[in-house]
C-alpha cells in the first residue's frame, strides 16, 4: 500500500468526493486533513488511481502524487505520519480515532498585505 496527496479544485464539493472516496474499492482508507485535498492509502499505482478518480470526478481539476516519507515534509499531528510513512500499519490501527481536530483560525481575506487570500467559504 502506498500514501497519496490528492487535491481537488471546488468544481467539486467536500461532500461528493467524500462519498466517492468511502464509495470505491481503489482507495482502501482515506483522510482529509485539508479543505480540497486528503490523503489516500492505496494498492494502485499513481496512473490507475489517477484514471479511477478522472472517471468518477469528469471535468474536475485534480493532482494525486505519491508521498515519499524520505522526501515530504510538513507540519501534522505525529499520528498522521504514522498514517503518510506507513501506510499498511495505520490501516491496522484506529489511528484517526487518536488525531486530535485542527485548530481553526478565522477567514482569510484579501489585504493589501495578502492579495491572494480569497474568503474561505462555509
Amino acid at each position: 500500500m502506498k500514501a497519496y496527496l490528492f487535491a481537488y479544485s471546488q468544481a467539486c464539493t467536500q461532500a461528493q468526493v467524500q462519498a466517492f472516496l468511502n464509495d470505491t474499492k481503489a482507495i482502501k482508507m482515506w483522510v482529509a486533513p485539508f479543505p480540497y485535498a486528503a490523503i489516500l492509502v492505496s494498492d494502485l499505482d499513481t496512473q490507475d488511481l489517477s484514471a479511477i478518480l478522472h472517471r468518477r470526478l469528469s471535468d474536475a481539476w485534480f493532482i494525486v502524487t505519491e508521498i515519499n516519507s524520505h522526501t515530504a515534509d510538513g507540519w501534522l499531528p505525529g499520528n498522521l505520519w504514522e498514517y503518510v510513512n506507513k501506510p499498511e500499519q495505520a490501516w491496522s490501527q484506529k489511528l484517526f480515532e487518536q488525531i486530535p481536530p485542527p485548530k481553526t483560525s478565522p477567514p482569510q481575506t484579501k489585504s493589501p498585505d495578502n492579495p491572494f487570500a480569497v474568503p474561505l467559504q462555509r
